[in-house]
């Protein structure tokens, strides 16, 4: 097997029943029945999770028997246990993720194994500790699937081939591994746009969405971005707290082009006074312009969150009858366990906190004093989807009916002199990540109904474990829906009477697919659970039922004591460049003119945080009309305009540079004319940007006795409030990676993982000569010296240390040296780490460049609390001008970084990189 490979797997899948069972009876086929697939994950984009297929009915569902199952781990050993996978169908043909980020396509009929996609970095994955991914979408002549190192891949349909995989982080800045974030759901396809979100709230992350074209380039200019930038607003107070993110499906309504999703809680989850006020657009439900990235409208479903519930179900949008009027509705439920209404097009509140479990009572935490609340912080209605049924106008939620004992935490000595670091994870409480069982309670589930036309629940029934998976209706009035017992459930929708039971022997976590081929109607899901609830986690398997398959079903699965949720951290990987293009020799000069002084802007919750700016393309200073150019990577959908401009809607809340380039001048002019090919090489050959940078006030330079300039001034945005102060980000670990004769080992990366949270980091590869770097988190919450932390070293697709690593000291709150030989097999050695004084910092740093080159200080500060800065230049910019630029760098100092502090020099850059914002004011300075 190839480390990007191709999996032609032979083997024959295991198979339920007799021979006999692959025929379905008679009376189920049809020929006038046409072939019905389920297209994503809740089958359209609106996610109502309803299908029109009507030949499985209450008259003979107890005919219904399991027809195949594919267990993955009797393919491949290797596979990870448990599955949260939401079976996708077309064309005959089944699609299915396992928890590895492994993609499959199976016969829809047999579960013949037609192909397998497996990523790159093996190795690398089997360090993550348990892990989900839930399932794919398919568009426009692709299968795209998100991988857990933030990484969207793009495959072929028929053959499995990788087409393309790009980093997300290309196109939203900071979006990487190592910094928290992951990917663990599937993207949803509307419009011929692919929208991701991401998980990783719980690690201070800043929750976004963004929107890409099917050729993976991106649709917006800009991520929306759901919370403030860092450092700013209610996060000011310390690096874990953020949150707010999209970790689940959005939801597109076809008829308006709207995208609405959910948003996770604000972090610390369970800590608000690191955090306070009422965290907006934390906990919430957005509607955004799936065209343009633009906010409508927003609405908080929970403010003052203190026990981590998030509004993390996906949203539903559909028609449907409201106090006897017919309206478009947009609805979620949340994990408190109470379900909300609003008008799709304005988002004013239908209906309001109607419950959908039968305890939501949780008060306020208390530092050192258990509270019982009711859900425990699992839900409620956790990433359990929903389902609306157009004939009875009920919504149908499948809801874990939780509790648990929560203990808020108290700071230590250490965190309150340390504050926090990046991976220094702090929660918020004492007793585990999602709290402690509550003496004399079960978790159970249940799955009810509300009649959107009243705003009531009309029926329930209860479930012996909680609901995860989410339910799916038919055109025929049932409803199915997998419970952490292991048991399928049909059911009347109008009445909520169950109507069929099957135990399929492991648990469930994801919803049932309904398709039809050739005339017969299956019903697919996944099983093997989630570890997080029912105890789950224990296979890998996809089962698929028909009418007069086999009845016999499976030995129920051992519910055993809970265990621990060991979320993954993954690793960004680097991208093939592209072939370098040829063109001819240019003619005259290209520029591309863009306007100065965007001056960064306080964030609004209640605003897109844009600011729509134009640019000009020029030759020869003449405009150049019907240019196509790109912005950061975003295609502007207009043609340069006569006067040569174009419009952008630049991000005014953060510092930097958005690059412009020329894309495609196959229809430009100027002076009316087509373009030789000399002037397209010119413009090809142009490059602009719009810069946004922190207003520069009171700037004055003077020459000082020794020949010395020193430099002085001020840094605020429009409001007149300084940028966030530096503060420490995390540590530095570094080393070489040997084999066992010593030489050096390329490519090998290095992962380390704290225990108290399990925060994954991941090396760059080892280089040539087996060198790596990496952030790593030096801390943990006991404040214990040393601190423990795993590592393992995955190589190609050996993974050193497995999904638990080397227990391995290190000096606490200290940057780090550590040296690892690779042995045979599996073994390794870890040479005892060295720490050394130092760590990454954070912060704004204002520079300067003469005569078109950086000029390096020979001393700098930090903008301090106030934005004042100082700079000492050497004396050769002296009769010059001088252009200011600022970069919000993340940089190594070897001494104690802090607002109006020295700035450690070493790692000044030579020249400024293409998202360094530059040229915001000039100075001239005196001879």
């Amino acid at each position: 097997m190839t480390r990007r490979a191709l999996w032609r797997v032979c083997a024959i899948v295991v198979v339920a029943g007799s021979a006999g069972v692959l025929l379905a009876s008679a009376g189920a086929r049809s020929a006038a029945v046409p072939n019905v697939g389920w297209g994503g994950f809740g089958n359209t984009p609106d996610e109502n999770r309803h299908s029109p297929l009507t030949t499985i009915t209450s008259g003979n569902v107890d005919q219904l028997g399991r027809l195949f199952t594919v267990d993955f781990r009797q393919i491949d050993s290797t596979v990870r246990r448990g599955e949260q996978s939401y079976p996708v169908e077309a064309n005959g043909t089944l699609y299915v993720t396992t928890n590895d980020d492994n993609v499959w396509a199976l016969d829809a009929t047999t579960g013949k194994v037609k192909w397998r996609w497996t990523p790159s970095d093996v190795a690398v994955f089997r360090n993550y500790g348990i892990v989900a991914n839930r399932g794919v979408a398919l568009c426009d002549g692709h299968v795209f699937v998100l991988t857990l190192n933030m990484d969207i891949v793009s495959l072929d349909p028929a053959t499995g081939q990788l087409q393309r995989e790009v980093a997300i982080a290309k196109a939203v800045p900071g979006a990487s591994s190592n910094y928290g974030y992951s990917e663990t759901s599937a993207p949803i396809c509307a419009d011929h746009r692919l929208i991701v979100g991401a998980a990783g709230s719980e690690y201070g992350v800043r929750g976004f969405v963004m929107a890409y074209h099917t050729d993976l380039t991106p649709a917006w200019p800009n991520p929306f971005w759901t919370i403030p930038p860092a450092g700013t607003e209610w996060r000011r107070l310390g690096t874990l707290v953020g949150g707010g993110v999209v970790w689940t499906p959005t939801t597109v309504d076809p008829t308006t082009n709207t995208l609405y999703f959910g948003t996770g809680s604000a972090t610390p989850l369970y800590f608000p006074s690191i955090r306070p006020g009422s965290n907006p657009r934390a906990d919430s439900l957005i509607a955004v312009n799936l065209a343009t990235g633009r906010m409508k409208w927003w609405q908080q479903q929970m403010a003052f969150n203190e026990w981590s519930y998030d509004t993390a179900q996906p949203p539903l949008v559909y028609t449907a009858k409201v106090g006897g009027k017919t309206r478009r509705v947009v609805s979620v439920a949340t994990m408190e366990g109470v379900w909300f209404a609003y008008d799709a097009a304005t988002g004013l509140p239908i209906y309001q906190r109607v419950k959908v479990i039968d305890r939501t009572e949780h008060p306020a935490l208390q530092p050192g004093k258990p509270v019982a609340v009711f859900p425990s912080s699992i839900g409620g209605l956790n990433y359990s989807p929903a389902s609306f049924d157009p004939k009875t106008g009920y919504v149908l939620n499948a809801a874990a009916e939780t509790a648990a004992i929560d203990v808020q935490s108290r700071l230590t000595p250490t965190q309150k002199k340390q504050k926090f670091t990046l991976g220094d994870v702090f929660l918020g409480l004492t007793n585990g990540d999602f709290g402690s069982v509550l003496p004399g309670w079960h978790d159970h589930g249940s799955i009810s109904a509300i009649d959107v036309n009243t705003g009531r629940r009309v029926w329930k029934f209860t479930t012996p474990e909680p609901e995860r998976g989410g339910v799916t209706t038919t055109d025929s009035g049932l409803g199915f829906a997998g419970d952490g017992d292991g048991v399928l459930r049909a059911f009347d929708v109008k009445t909520g009477k169950v109507l069929w039971t099957f135990q399929t022997g492991a648990q469930i976590a994801s919803g049932p697919s309904l398709y039809s081929v050739d005339g017969t109607e299956y019903l697919a899901i996944t099983v093997g659970g989630t570890p997080t609830s029912s105890n789950g986690g224990t296979a890998s398997q996809l089962q698929v039922f028909a009418l007069g398959a086999s009845q016999k079903q499976s030995a129920p699965p051992i519910l055993a004591a809970a265990r621990t949720y060991a979320p993954a951290r993954p690793v960004a990987r680097p991208h093939t460049a592209a072939a370098p293009v040829h063109r001819a020799a240019p003619v005259g000069f290209g520029t591309i003119a863009a306007p100065a002084g965007l001056v960064v802007q306080p964030w609004n919750a209640d605003s897109s945080n844009v600011k729509t700016v134009s640019g000009r393309v020029l030759w020869n200073g003449a405009p150049v009309a019907g240019a196509r150019v790109v912005v950061d990577g975003y295609a502007v959908p207009q043609a340069t305009a006569k006067d040569g401009s174009f419009p952008y809607d630049v991000d005014i809340t953060l510092a930097g540079r958005h690059r412009v380039t020329v894309a495609s001048l196959a229809h430009a002019t100027v002076h009316g004319r087509p373009l030789t090919a000399g002037q397209q090489s010119a413009l090809h050959a142009a490059a602009g940007g719009f810069s946004v940078g922190y207003g520069l006030r009171g700037v004055t330079a003077k020459v000082r006795g020794d020949g010395s300039v020193l430099v002085t001034g001020r840094v605020a945005d429009t409001a007149g409030t300084a940028p966030p102060t530096v503060r420490l980000l995390t540590y530095r670990l570094s080393g070489t990676v040997t084999d066992a004769a010593g030489k050096p080992v390329q490519g090998a990366v290095v992962i380390t993982r704290t225990l108290d949270r399990d925060f994954w980091t991941h090396s760059s590869p080892s280089d040539a000569n087996g060198r790596f770097t990496s952030f790593y988190a030096a801390s943990d919450e006991t404040g214990a010296n040393p601190v423990t932390l795993s590592v393992g070293v995955a190589n190609g697709n050996i993974s050193y240390g497995g999904t638990l690593g080397t227990n391995t000291p290190f000096a606490a709150l200290k940057s780090a040296t550590m040296n690892i030989q690779l042995g045979s097999g599996t073994s390794y050695t870890i040479q005892k780490p060295t720490s050394y004084a130092g760590a990454v910092y954070s912060g704004l740093v204002v520079g300067v460049t003469a005569g078109g080159k950086v000029v390096k200080p020979l001393a700098e500060t930090w903008p301090d609390a106030k934005g004042r800065f100082t700079m000492t230049l050497p004396a050769s910019v002296r009769g010059k001008t001088l252009h200011f630029w600022e970069n919000l760098r993340q940089s190594f100092s070897s001494f104690p970084a802090r607002p109006g502090g020295a700035v450690d020099l070493g790692s000044w850059p030579a020249q400024l990189g293409p998202a360094v914002a530059a040229g915001l004011a000039a100075l001239p300075v005196p001879r």
